[in-house]
């Protein structure tokens, strides 16, 4: 019999099955505070109450139908920064029982051509700084784009319209197999998949996640939104769990780190998610000096994405107390959030937490079977937050989850005598690249158009300074030179997403290792990258 462990706090409560717009406009906290402020426009401090933002996502939905053709089943592709209006336009879209396609706004039009080609979008909405990309992504081959709608355009008309739509009614058998969203994660096989995520996967990971804070989700906070709502981290957080538990969001376009510490002090904002190389700005940036202040407002902040060391959760205790660092671990396949920090006070800050409520895991060897308490092996989860598959990539699927239900996570990790989980290492080989995944295969084939590259490949060189791993390129020149070298560097950086680039710089080496099949061995190149001699290492931007 398999191992099973199961969630100290077991199954879900009062577990929502239905549509996601229905969640959240029937939410108890919302209804009970109908006038308390969930979002807040960090620039213009322009705001919506509860009843506001439900008010606005019935005119979205309304406005969607009759004024873009969405129906059920279509696809809208996301592409633009937070706004307080994201939210109610992924609710619009969902009260039709259409699916969100939210895209990452660092895409090229050739990556946004991808999602936009597997996910067979009939409608873009993003912002006139991005209009040219899009553009650009539809004239690629398999786009089927009908619509580009500009977020202000739609804004305005939502504000005129009197007219409002209640969310399509998903019984619970279809809410379990209604896909919600389809969000693209990338893979070791190199392109990113779209994850289907379904209405039941998003809403009961919203109670999975509340049901877990003890109080770090509770009317009277006030979150900061730097996180982009376009993946699965900003997106369970900003779009649903404040809005569900009717806090405070204040909304920023992207993460800048002066005007959070600005908006920090003006909005008296308490509690921040964030990804490790924030972390890094807060333990280490001198900007923060100017702002000392913030530690009247500020005290807890969550990150995930990828771990944090203890050292680094020390320094930014030790440098803004009263602030505390906590972590918890997720998957874009999890919904995201599979463990959680708050179950009791034994909580060690190097540990992921405990499993949320209605979490089952495994931990197995490579023969898949269970190993021993205290033991290191895959990480393997399941419960009503997983994904239904992989969307037109049922080999992919089945590489991923188990005929029983598990979702093969591909982190090693270990559980202790408490039940905390800890992530050790990482069994796939994606770099997490500041809080993205990517994929060493996708980095590689373009290395390869190079016609001075005869061999590549590309692995994560870990940034002390940043927490955070860069992409580092070792290749084989037909004619090696450090010029030649640093020019395929800048063209490969040229011609990707921002989090793509190396980053951690490129090496001339004399011959990718391979095995007797001829399998990149990656990490042969990682456990002797401290003999590295990188070329063009920058440090990366936010």
């Amino acid at each position: 019999m398999p191992h099973v462990y199961r969630s100290p706090q077991g199954p879900i409560q009062g577990m929502f099955v239905g549509n996601a717009a229905e969640f959240i406009q029937s939410s108890p906290m919302v209804k009970a505070n109908p006038d308390g402020v969930v979002y807040v426009d960090a620039k213009t401090g322009k705001q919506l109450t509860a009843r506001q933002a439900v008010d606005t996502i019935q005119a979205m939905a309304y406005v969607l139908r009759t004024e873009y053709n969405v129906r059920y089943d279509d696809v809208v592709c996301i592409f633009m920064k937070n706004t307080i209006y994201t939210p109610a336009l992924h609710f619009g879209i969902l009260s039709h029982g259409a699916v969100v396609s939210p895209a990452n706004i660092a895409y090229l039009p050739e990556e946004l051509a991808h999602q936009l080609r597997v996910s067979r979008s009939k409608v873009v909405v993003t912002m006139p700084e991005f209009k040219d990309r899009v553009d650009k992504a539809l004239k690629e081959e398999g786009v089927v784009v009908e619509r580009v709608v500009l977020i202000d355009d739609l804004v305005r008309k939502v504000e005129a319209t009197t007219g409002r739509d209640l969310p399509v009614k998903l019984p619970g058998g279809l809410a379990r197999e209604k896909d919600a969203y389809y969000c693209f994660s990338s893979g070791t096989s190199g392109l990113p998949k779209g994850v289907m995520t379904t209405h039941t996967n998003i809403t009961s990971n919203c109670q999975q996640q509340y049901q877990s804070s003890f109080g770090f989700y509770t009317e009277g906070n006030v979150y900061g939104a730097v996180l982009p709502m376009s993946h699965i981290f900003g997106l369970a957080k900003f779009v649903y769990l404040t809005f569900y538990t009717c806090c405070t969001l204040v909304v920023f376009p992207q993460f800048e780190l002066e005007p959070l510490l600005q908006a920090i002090i003006k909005y008296k904002i308490t509690h921040l998610h964030v990804v490790p190389p924030i972390v890094v700005l807060l333990a280490k940036s001198p900007v923060v000096d100017k702002y000392m202040d913030i530690t009247k407002s500020l005290r807890g902040v969550m990150s995930g994405a990828a771990p944090l060391s203890e050292s680094l959760i020390k320094q930014v205790e030790t440098r803004l107390p009263p602030i505390s660092i906590k972590q918890g671990y997720g998957l874009t396949e999890s919904s995201p959030v599979s463990h959680f920090f708050m179950y009791k006070n034994t909580y060690k800050k190097s540990s992921i937490g405990w499993l949320v409520p209605g979490q089952e895991a495994r931990i197995v060897d490579d023969e898949e079977n269970d190993v021993p308490q205290g033991e290191r092996g895959e990480l393997w989860i399941r419960g009503p937050n997983i994904m239904r598959g992989y969307l037109r990539n049922p080999e992919a699927t089945a590489e991923t989850l188990t005929p029983d239900g598990f979702l093969r996570t591909g982190d090693i990790a270990m559980i202790d005598e408490d039940d905390q989980f800890y992530i050790m290492d990482r069994k796939k080989e994606l770099i997490k690249s500041k809080g993205h995944q990517v994929a060493p295969a996708e980095l590689e084939a373009i290395l390869l158009k190079h016609p001075e590259v005869v061999d590549c490949a590309v692995t994560g060189a870990f940034s002390e300074e940043e927490q955070s791993e860069l992409p580092r390129g070792y290749v084989v020149l037909r004619h090696p030179s450090e010029k030649v070298a640093i020019e395929v560097k800048q063209w490969f950086d040229e011609g990707v997403a921002r989090h793509k680039r190396l980053w951690g710089g490129i090496c001339i080496i004399d011959a990718v290792p391979k095995n007797a099949s001829g399998k990149l061995l990656r990490r042969a190149l990682r456990t002797n990258s401290k003999n590295d001699k990188p070329l063009g290492m920058k440090t990366a931007k936010l």
